[in-house]
């Protein structure tokens, strides 16, 4: 399970930093994610992955912070199966006309949850 929470951690990493660097890019992924099919992908990959990192919890440094990261992304996921495309469209219109500086402060949450993840995952001394 630590390779698969390290995996999660290095592509919300990789996340965090294409939406800091290259936003534009990242918004094309929004503008999909909230499409008619994109919005249950999406929301099938965020409960996954916080079921994944929620499952991966006892192997980590800080086994609570993991827990509590894995179930924002699992609630996230819930969340969005029940969101609309119209309210999806109305989102990233918003989105969009707050322009690309916004967009890569926001996406340095991401970052900072993979680098969090990472370092607990990685740095433990635990016996596992």
């Amino acid at each position: 399970m630590k390779i698969i929470a390290l995996f999660i951690a290095t592509l919300m990493i990789l996340l965090g930093l294409t939406g800091v660097f290259w936003p534009e890019g990242v918004m094309e992924l929004a503008k999909y994610s909230f499409t008619a099919s994109g919005i249950y992908v999406m929301a099938i990959v965020r409960v996954v992955i916080g079921a994944l990192l929620f499952m991966a919890a006892p192997a980590a440094r800080t086994p609570k912070m993991l827990r509590v990261i894995g179930a924002i992304i699992f609630a996230a996921g819930v969340g969005s199966f029940f969101l609309s495309p119209a309210r999806g469209q109305q989102l990233i219109e918003w989105w969009a006309a707050r322009g690309p500086d916004t967009f890569r402060i926001v996406a340095c949450v991401p970052l900072i949850a993979g680098l969090l993840v990472g370092g607990v995952t990685l740095f433990n001394d635990r016996k596992k």
